[in-house]
């Protein structure tokens, strides 16, 4: 039973890419904030802030993600860290998951000189979402039934 506890958790914490980490020096820690800070890095946009994965609190656990999306975690300094303020870790969900659980402190996930301390927010951007299609699949199939039914008519005559 052990065995297959740390099998699981070992393959959901590889579904989490830990791309790198920066000095947080006590700035804002907001979605504008963070979103700067990871299209620095990335140089690219990586897409708006999913409201839903702005996560502040509840993060000691599995979360829901969108496949391919990539998260701004800060970290505080704690026992090591280098920086005032801690750290901003970048990640990226891999694998096509929709779960996964952020390490609890910094440095953890890879090398990360400025916060060891723990985590104090998780904010989403971009990624694959799944959107429902508002609609569009009950007017199709209306429009289906409706011609269906005029060609049932046509044919009796």
């Amino acid at each position: 039973m052990a065995a297959i506890t740390c099998a699981l958790t070992l393959s959901a914490k590889a579904d989490l890419q830990f791309l790198k980490a920066v000095d947080f020096s006590n700035g804002p820690n907001d979605p504008g904030t963070n979103h700067d800070a990871l299209e620095a890095f990335l140089g690219f946009n990586p897409g708006p802030l999913n409201l839903t994965h702005n996560y502040e609190s509840g993060l000691s656990g599995a979360v829901d993600v969108f496949p391919g999306e990539y998260f701004v975690v800060h970290y505080g300094k704690g026992k090591g860290g280098s920086s005032k303020g801690g750290s901003w870790e970048f990640f990226q969900v891999i694998n096509g998951e929709t779960s996964v659980t952020f390490p609890a402190n910094g440095n953890e996930a890879g090398n990360d000189p400025f916060g060891h301390g723990g985590i104090s927010s998780a904010r989403g951007f971009g990624g694959e979402q799944k959107v429902p299609d508002s609609g569009t699949t009950a007017m199709l199939l209306g429009c289906a039934f409706t011609g269906l039914g005029l060609v049932r008519r046509y044919l009796k005559r």
